[in-house]
């Protein structure tokens, strides 16, 4: 999947994919997605297949489960930590990403969330966490935001214009 692929059609429901590619690109083992949707999950699921690298998805959402090929799940909560290179948080319900944030923190390599901006549709309170993060880039919008987060992997050279609408912060 060329980045063309991948960043076809983005906006402000699916400018994590602007992250997600980066850090697809920054690592080369598993790739986890809790939340699955159709901004996220097909393009992971096809990136992963073409690298052969491992690729899940948890939804706690049974229609959205079905739909998308995911694992269901009752309870985030039951999920165990575990090591993967890219963690990708857009899960229901958005309050459950600061605790996965935190208890990730230094076992993901990377963890892009979605919906990470200071004040929006709902208050996640992710973001009173990414002081525990040595690297930290964001795509910033008049809308949802998104955030790649890091204690492992150096995300400085992500900075930039991915294209005329979307560009990368630090």
């Amino acid at each position: 999947m060329t980045q063309q692929d991948f960043l076809k059609g983005i906006d402000n429901q699916c400018n994590h994919r602007v992250l997600l590619w980066e850090a697809l690109k920054l690592t080369t083992g598993k790739v986890v997605e809790f939340g699955s949707g159709h901004g996220s999950t097909p393009f992971l699921r096809q990136f992963c297949e073409e690298t052969q690298r491992p690729f899940e998805s948890y939804e706690s959402n049974a229609v959205w489960a079905e739909m998308t090929g995911a694992t269901l799940i009752d309870d985030w909560e039951s999920l165990p930590s575990f090591e993967c290179d890219v963690l990708f948080l857009d899960h229901a319900p958005g309050e459950r990403r600061q605790f996965d944030l935190q208890k990730f923190a230094n076992v993901a390599k990377i963890i892009v969330i979605h919906d990470s901006e200071p004040t929006g549709g709902g208050d996640y309170r992710v973001r009173q966490h990414f002081p525990k993060f040595l690297h930290k880039v964001e795509v910033k919008t008049s809308g949802a935001w998104a955030t790649a987060l890091s204690n492992h992997i150096p995300l400085d050279g992500c900075i930039g214009k991915v294209n005329e609408t979307y560009s990368i912060e630090a």
